[in-house]
């Protein structure tokens, strides 16, 4: 059990490190790969991501991300779920979550109106994303702490979590390239 524990923590330092080397990463590059220069709309696309609650809060999305992945695959890899692992993860994924709610919303916070006008759509999907991980990660807490888990129930939820993060993503990739 201490072994689990260890990994557990071990993982989730790797996913942090990671995750924050991620969100450190240059925006400007970011753009480019989209074929997005900076200046105007997209400017202030790039000012925000330049934002440190913005990189936080990126940082701790692919932190969560990489504790699904890592679940998914110690229960793929053994067809059962070791609940004491789990736990652990699950946990860990809802601090995560934390993270980034409150990340969003004292970026949010920072904006002038005229970014939060022009972020609106982006925002309310974010905020509509995160309350739906909430939920999948509140049935997965639930399914972990039951006296037998379920695998495949728990792999269901891990997948929608994984879903629902990807889809954050795939919406500001959108928005991005609707503004070339």
């Amino acid at each position: 059990m201490k072994r689990l524990e260890r990994l557990v923590i071990t993982l989730s330092l790797v996913a942090v490190c990671a995750g924050q080397a991620f969100a450190a990463g240059s925006p400007d590059h970011k753009m480019e790969a989209l074929g997005q220069s900076p200046g105007g709309t997209k400017g202030m696309m790039q000012q925000m991501m330049k934002e440190p609650h913005h990189k936080l809060l990126m940082a701790h999305k692919k932190h969560l991300m990489n504790l699904a992945k890592t679940l998914k695959t110690e229960v793929a890899k053994t067809g059962t779920v070791d609940k004491q692992f789990a736990e652990g993860v699950v946990e860990e994924m809802k601090r995560s979550l934390g993270q980034m709610k409150k990340h969003h919303d004292e970026h949010k916070s920072m904006m002038s109106k005229d970014m939060l006008m022009q972020m609106d759509d982006h925002i309310k999907m974010m905020e509509n994303r995160l309350s739906v991980v909430q939920q999948h990660v509140d049935q997965l807490d639930q399914l972990v702490k039951a006296e037998s888990p379920d695998p495949k129930k728990v792999t269901t939820e891990l997948d929608q979590i994984l879903k629902q993060c990807n889809m954050m993503e795939m919406h500001m990739k959108k928005q991005k390239q609707s503004r070339k």
